[in-house]
């Protein structure tokens, strides 16, 4: 059975919503929900609502109800590391746990031959490694693009090293 968080992401952090399936968390996200679908959907599924509405927090909060308040920063290393300090997600890549970006479906991992023509030819060359999305049939490889990727999650890890220094200073004084 899979006990890690689970997450449902408002309309205004959709960019949170990938990196959080990324980092292999399952997380609903579609940006025409409403506040009570939202809410809703949190407590049938037991979700951590994250969320750029500060009203919607209070009434998550009201309603016994686990959320998380992004302040208004874009840095999406920085919006990590916070989650990595106050829910616990791990600031690393496991592949055998990542989701679709897109749609949250689960990933995967399949032979070089079932995407060939699926993907440029170019890539089916360079690379051997595959992942093909249950839900929407994307492909995903570990490409160029991983680089940004490593980079980023490298900030988030630097950050919350200092957020959790600077709490350690907090608590003890």
């Amino acid at each position: 059975m899979n006990t890690e968080q689970r997450f449902i992401v408002d309309n205004m952090l959709g960019s949170v919503a990938r990196w959080l399936r990324l980092l292999g968390y399952d997380t609903r996200y579609d940006r025409r929900l409403e506040d009570w679908r939202i809410l809703r959907i949190a407590k049938e599924e037991d979700r951590v609502i994250v969320t750029r509405d500060r009203g919607l927090h209070r009434r998550a909060l009201k309603n016994g109800l686990r959320s998380i308040y992004i302040e208004n920063v874009e840095d999406i290393s920085a919006i990590l590391a916070y989650l990595a300090v106050v829910a616990g997600i791990r600031l690393s890549v496991e592949l055998d746990k990542t989701r679709c970006p897109l749609c949250n479906g689960e990933l995967m991992k399949v032979g070089k031959e079932l995407v060939k023509g699926k993907v440029p030819e170019r890539v089916y060359k360079l690379y051997n490694d595959f992942w093909v999305c249950s839900r929407c049939g994307n492909v995903y490889w570990v490409g160029s693009h991983w680089r940004k990727i490593e980079e980023i999650l490298a900030k988030a890890r630097e950050k919350y090293e200092e957020l959790i220094r600077i709490y350690r200073v907090r608590v003890s004084t």
